[in-house]
Parts: structure tokens; C-alpha cells; sequence
């Protein structure tokens, strides 16, 4: 940090919170902000760490009022899947770095993105689906979905063989699809309710 204004020249300046006051959504809000003072001409600057902490806390507070997930959300959402931040980025069709501003929680998403990162985090079809869509190569990716559908088919099948014992006698093919199909989403419910 300088240790002079750079408004005024003079070196009385002192770290303080004081109150920020910012628009989004056509609202006004205030945060508490870190901030470099003059007492001489009451400028305010911004000096080191306290840019960082600006940012961050302006972020968590449109992602907070926006309902919008938090950067330790996203971070989460990423590595349940093993998905690199670009991987991500070519998923959601945003620009370079744009995922890895929104992990470190200094940008906050989009309510559009933050739709569909909740969408690809609760059904890993769309998750790869986007990733093959996208063409992205991603061998630690594969083999979690691998995973999910070794596990899916396991408990799915297990599942469906007891709906089968406990059903009535002479059930059809279609019956028997039709099951299947509801143990799997089921399962894949089930599953993304509680990540391991």
C-alpha cells in the first residue's frame, strides 16, 4: 500500500470499514468495505488485499441476493464430476477465465449459468452430454461417469429385481422397462441427493 494520497499528496491515510453502497437489479445495497482513507481529503482508494476483499464481498452479496450458488458451490459442482474449469467454461459456452472468476467468487454467475450448473450437478446425463457436446476429452471426467453407471446399474438392477419378485405374475415386457426405467431415475435421484 502507498503510504501517500495519491489526490492530495499528503500521508495521513488509515485502513477502515466503513459502509459501501452499490445498485443491482435496480436496488441499492450496502456492504461493509475495507478501504484506504485520507484525512486530509477523504479520498478512498483501494490498495493490495483490500481490491480483493472488495470484489469478493460485492460478489457474495448479488450471489446471495439473487439466491445464486456460492463459489464454494461451484467448486464442489466441478469436482463431483472431475471437470476441469475449462471444461466447464466450453459446457456453458462462456469465455476463457470466465469459471475460474466465478469459482474464486469474485464475478458471481449469471442466473441462467446458475441454472444450469444446478441442472448438470443433479443429472450427470446432462453433465456428459454437454462434455460430448462440447468434445471435451477428459479421461479423470469418463471415469466418473463410468463410476455413476456402474453404481446406477447396480442398484438399479437390485432394485428392479425386487419390484419383479414382489409384482404380479405374467408382467409384460413393456412392465418390465417401465420399471427399469423408474429404478434408474430412482437411483439417479437418490444418488444426487447425496454425492458421495
Amino acid at each position: 500500500m502507498s503510504d501517500i494520497c495519491t489526490v492530495c499528496g499528503n500521508t495521513s491515510l488509515a485502513e477502515t470499514i466503513a459502509p459501501f453502497a452499490f445498485s443491482h437489479g435496480g436496488k441499492d445495497y450496502v456492504i461493509d468495505d475495507h478501504q484506504t482513507v485520507c484525512a486530509t481529503c477523504g479520498t478512498i482508494s483501494y490498495a493490495g488485499e483490500q481490491i480483493s476483499r472488495h470484489e469478493l464481498a460485492v460478489a457474495a452479496k448479488i450471489r446471495a441476493i439473487d439466491g445464486l450458488l456460492s463459489a464454494e458451490d461451484l467448486r464442489r459442482i466441478r469436482q463431483q464430476y472431475a471437470f476441469r474449469q475449462t471444461d466447464l467454461e466450453a459446457m456453458l459456452s462462456v469465455g476463457p477465465k470466465t469459471w475460474t472468476r466465478w469459482e474464486r467468487g469474485k464475478v458471481p454467475q449469471s442466473k441462467a449459468a446458475d441454472t444450469l450448473i444446478r441442472v448438470i450437478a443433479d443429472d450427470p446425463e446432462v453433465a456428459r452430454r454437454l462434455m460430448q457436446r462440447a468434445g471435451i476429452d477428459n479421461p479423470a471426467a469418463a471415469d466418473v461417469f463410468a463410476a455413476i453407471d456402474e453404481a446406477t446399474t447396480r442398484q438399479a438392477e437390485a432394485r428392479l429385481r425386487a419390484q419383479i419378485a414382489e409384482g404380479p405374475s405374467g408382467m409384460t415386457a413393456r412392465d418390465v422397462a417401465q420399471r427399469a426405467i423408474a429404478a434408474v431415475r430412482e437411483v439417479r435421484r437418490a444418488a444426487m441427493a447425496n454425492p458421495a
